[in-house]
């Protein structure tokens, strides 16, 4: 099993880009708090189903980890709204590129908190995998300031988030870890946001409950990736998600994609099979 855990942030990402197609079509619609409590609240009701239907629910529920697990929840929820607004003025390409600025906050973070090495060979494959990046946001055809801003901030949480995550997976039960999640998200959100929030989009849950089903696999993918992995290493593999949203950009939404956007993809393909290769 440990051969293929890497691969399944690859299975992550592919969800994940599919999420932001279904937030940036819903977004047309209706508002990004609704978005994000509905696929809290979901998140929250389906896993508490799936626990009670488990003989070890009291040792799943039972946590020694309160404070991570509010962290993450704290960063997921900021990643979340920051991210998932970013879609309204950036292309999937483009909030999915600029996102990957997390690759650089938790390689940093993981070496002062995990002392995972950084050694010379990663650091040029990291080089290249943001030349790869450059190509494909395509420096000065980004034409809203207020989109990059907020898909960096959210970058930020991610790193935040993943940190946590590397943290609480070799220590809890994944489905331990998207509960606890999905419960403090909700309860947050709709502290902070409860005026914003409403509850007659009858004809949205459909909707709603989609984009927690994909998000939901999302979480369970990547979390797993995590597991007896050095942070960096999974956290680089995770630019396949960029090559998942220029292609489901490009047939959803008709954003382009240009010779550089393409020689971009290829160079983010190749690093991330080197670093799986070490």
């Amino acid at each position: 099993m440990r051969k293929i855990k890497p691969s399944y942030q690859i299975i992550s990402c592919f969800f994940f880009a599919i999420l932001g197609v279904q937030i940036k079509k819903l977004l047309l619609i209706d508002n990004i708090e609704n978005l994000v409590f509905y696929r809290s609240f979901f998140g929250m009701l389906l896993l508490m189903i799936i626990l009670l239907t488990q003989k070890r629910v009291f040792f799943l529920i039972n946590t020694g980890n309160i404070k991570i697990h509010i962290f993450r929840c704290l960063c997921g929820i900021s990643a979340m709204y920051f991210g998932y607004q970013s879609l309204m003025f950036l292309t999937l390409a483009q909030a999915s590129t600029i996102g990957f600025t997390k690759v650089f906050f938790t390689c940093l973070i993981s070496f002062f908190i995990f002392s995972e090495k950084l050694n010379f060979k990663l650091i040029v494959l990291i080089f290249l995998g943001f030349l790869g990046i450059v190509l494909i946001t395509r420096p000065g055809q980004i034409e809203s300031d207020t989109g990059v801003y907020m898909a960096l901030f959210s970058a930020i949480c991610v790193s935040g988030g993943i940190i946590s995550i590397s943290y609480l997976s070799k220590r809890e039960e994944t489905l331990t870890i998207l509960f606890y999640h999905s419960l403090f998200s909700t309860i947050i959100f709709f502290s902070i946001f409860y005026s914003k929030i409403s509850f007659k989009s009858v004809d949205l849950i459909g909707s709603y409950f989609l984009i927690t089903l994909t998000a939901l696999l999302g979480q369970y993918f990547n979390t797993e990736s995590y597991k007896n992995f050095e942070t960096k290493n999974v956290v680089i593999l995770s630019y396949s998600r960029i090559i998942f949203s220029t292609i489901f950009g490009f047939i959803f939404f008709d954003e382009k994609i240009n010779f550089m956007s393409l020689v971009g993809i290829l160079i983010v393909c190749l690093t991330s099979f080197l670093v799986q290769k070490r």
